[in-house]
């Protein structure tokens, strides 16, 4: 019987911190920061070469562009399942002028971010293709290309 206990015991925590793991610490907490690896692939594109961003972020199936200055794009993107912690971060980097975010999503979990500096590439191009800006979205296979200014355009 005493051998039993504490055999119980480690059970338990199992059980409880997989539940906890489940719940507090899957792939939201655990949000991969891809962009040095993302910079590295918009600084090696040309003027006018065709791209997309399916390399980048393998597992997601969209791509979000946060603005400079769209402090309501998760008011308008609620959908979208994100720690709050992480959010707050978003949230405080759209509040610079020179910083684009891509937010890369498969099932409507952010599973990777990236931070842009306008000077690499400029995804001002891509808000035409959308009602409102702040709700810039395209598919991870969609084909862009850049101007001779690195104005990011869809084909």
């Amino acid at each position: 019987m005493k051998k039993a206990l504490p055999f119980s015991a480690i059970i338990l925590l199992c059980v409880v911190g997989g539940i906890y793991y489940h719940f507090f610490f899957d792939t939201r907490i655990l949000l991969k920061n891809d962009t040095e690896s993302i910079v590295n692939h918009l600084s090696s594109i040309g003027i006018g070469e065709e791209f997309d961003l399916s390399e980048d972020c393998t597992p997601s199936d969209s791509v979000y562009v946060v603005t400079p200055y769209s402090c309501d794009f998760f008011e308008k993107n609620s959908h979208l399942e994100l720690m709050s912690c992480i959010k707050r971060d978003i949230e405080r980097a759209a509040e610079f002028d020179n910083y684009y975010q891509l937010l890369f999503v498969k099932d409507n979990k952010v599973v990777s971010r990236a931070t842009i500096n306008r000077d690499i590439v400029n995804f001002f191009g891509l808000d035409s293709c959308n009602v409102h800006c702040t709700n810039t979205k395209f598919h991870v296979k969609t084909k862009l290309y850049l101007d001779e200014n690195r104005i990011v355009h869809q084909k």
